[in-house]
């Protein structure tokens, strides 16, 4: 699981909508889970959309100055970090794909 905390908050409204249009959490579950700094959002660290979701996220909040942090089970996770990831989970799929064409035109 990849965590996501709020460490402190530009624009509080902007933030607040931001993590609301991605989680289903209540919006005073949010403010407290903020307040308490525990984490706003956990994603699957396996789930390649769920990864660019957050990604996106976090470039939105940081553009309206909100400070965030990732962890996994791990540590702290840094935003290159998490773009690496990305990256390699999008390798993978592109080396399967061709792997996939290989062994089915074989067959024909």
């Amino acid at each position: 699981m990849l965590a996501i905390f709020v460490d402190s908050i530009g624009d509080k409204s902007g933030t607040y909508q931001l993590l609301r249009n991605f989680s289903s959490l209540p919006f005073s579950l949010i403010q407290t889970r903020i307040k308490n700094h525990d984490p706003v959002l956990e994603v699957d660290i396996l789930d390649l959309d769920e990864l660019k979701k957050v990604r996106e996220l976090i470039g939105q909040l940081t553009a309206i100055g909100t400070i965030v942090t990732m962890k996994d089970s791990t540590g702290i996770i840094s935003l290159e970090i998490l773009n690496n990831i990305i990256n390699t989970y999008e390798e993978i799929a592109a080396e399967r794909e061709e792997l996939d064409e290989l062994m089915f035109a074989d067959e024909e």
